[in-house]
């Protein structure tokens, strides 16, 4: 029966009830998408350079080499020789280095030039390989091509396909002659490289022989210049060979070493900044979105004094009034809490398939402790600022209005 009057109440009052309603939902809204966005972006950035211990590459902007070797999303800053990487790889403090190559695309897709090693690479001992192959097998000559899994689906290729590569990282531009065949498709690794064509390092240098500067009378050779790398994996044999090696490094005058890891922790706080921002407005709607709820049923108990008289002629007693009114505002609040979950959610999964379109980051879509603390907190919440009206209601002297 306390229920029903207490529904009642709130129909009576459409405007007051959807008003209260949605600046709930909007405040938990809020807050479940920045929660789930910077989580799920944190999580997908880590994922994405766990395969990447350490990345060597042209003196620059650390940043823009991780963003461009892990994430494919710059610009390269430049290359180096094939003698640093030959240097690094027999350096004793390394496992495996691999060269890579940058410079080519079809269809706005990077083609990526490696070693055949790439192939063994283990993000942690013991691991498996980080590229698995879900059909076809690795390249073993010039100008076979491996596909990552989402570049393989939405370009439509197989095994025996064949394509030509655009010079650049524009997907319009001067074409190279010599076509790639496909001979295998990457199971999915749920980060940049779904999107990625690998094809050998040769293929690259091969294909960039018109594309490279007449050698002068200072050149070492034509040869030597067309074999150069845009970065190299290193794998390092352990942890403390990984910093003797960085910090041999400092002297390279011909190359940068960068930890990824320390340029996703770098960036993630800048992103924490923001984060904290956006969530100090979402306290400040949540704040607000209460104190109109206990206004609101304020306002309402106000308008319903006689009302509520006539309940304790019937014999309603002021713990009665006391229940309706905090069922009142425990009802807005949890459709507001509800209303406020699904679009949170369903915000987050829009925009993280964008992300996915995008830059092929994988960012999980499962429900989180987190996400279940801000929708419990905001319904205790909202209950508590119910109970402040319904104490003065239930107080109230109402027998001068029967």
């Amino acid at each position: 029966m306390r229920l029903i009057i207490a529904w009642r109440n709130l129909l009576a009052k459409p405007v007051q009830s959807s008003l209260t309603v949605l600046v709930v939902s909007a405040a938990i809204g809020m807050m479940l998408v920045i929660t789930l966005l910077f989580s799920g972006i944190h999580n997908g950035l880590v994922n994405a350079t766990e395969p990447f211990d350490l990345i060597a590459g042209a003196k620059g902007s650390p940043n823009q080499l991780v963003l461009s070797t892990v994430f494919l999303q710059d610009a390269p800053i430049g290359n180096v020789s094939h003698e640093l990487y030959e240097k690094i790889a027999a350096n004793p403090l390394v496992s495996t280095a691999i060269p890579l190559a940058f410079g080519d695309n079809y269809k706005g897709y990077a083609i990526i030039g490696a070693g055949n090693n790439i192939f063994q690479h283990q993000p942690k001992a013991g691991q498996q390989e980080w590229l698995q192959l879900a059909s076809g097998r690795p390249f073993t000559q010039a100008f076979e091509a491996v596909v990552g899994a989402k570049a393989a689906r939405e370009l439509g290729l197989k095994p025996g396909d064949k394509f030509k590569s655009i010079h650049g990282l524009l997907p319009v531009g001067d074409g190279h002659n010599h076509p790639y065949q496909v001979v295998g498709i990457l199971e999915a690794v749920n980060g940049p490289y779904d999107q990625a064509i690998l094809v050998p390092i040769e293929s690259i240098w091969q294909a960039h022989e018109k594309h490279a500067p007449e050698p002068s009378l200072g050149d070492i050779g034509h040869e030597e210049h067309e074999q150069e790398v845009t970065a190299i994996l290193v794998k390092p044999k352990g942890y403390s060979e990984a910093m003797r090696l960085y910090q041999q490094f400092q002297q390279e005058p011909d190359g940068q070493l960068v930890f990824p890891a320390q340029v996703i922790i770098r960036l993630l706080t800048l992103m924490g900044q923001g984060e904290q921002v956006l969530k100090t407005a979402a306290y400040i709607v949540i704040i607000l979105g209460l104190t109109i709820m206990a206004l609101s049923l304020y306002w309402s108990s106000l308008s319903r004094t006689r009302d509520r008289a006539i309940l304790r002629a019937l014999g309603a007693g002021s713990r009665d009034i006391f229940i309706i009114i905090l069922t009142e505002a425990a009802l807005l609040t949890g459709l507001g809490v509800i209303i406020g979950g699904l679009s949170g959610f369903g915000l987050y999964a829009l925009l993280a398939k964008m992300l996915i379109l995008k830059t092929a980051l994988l960012l999980p879509l499962a429900f989180t402790v987190t996400s279940g603390y801000i929708m419990l907190t905001g319904l205790l919440l909202g209950v508590a600022a119910g109970s402040i009206p319904a104490a003065f209601a239930s107080r109230e002297d109402v027998v001068q209005y029967l």
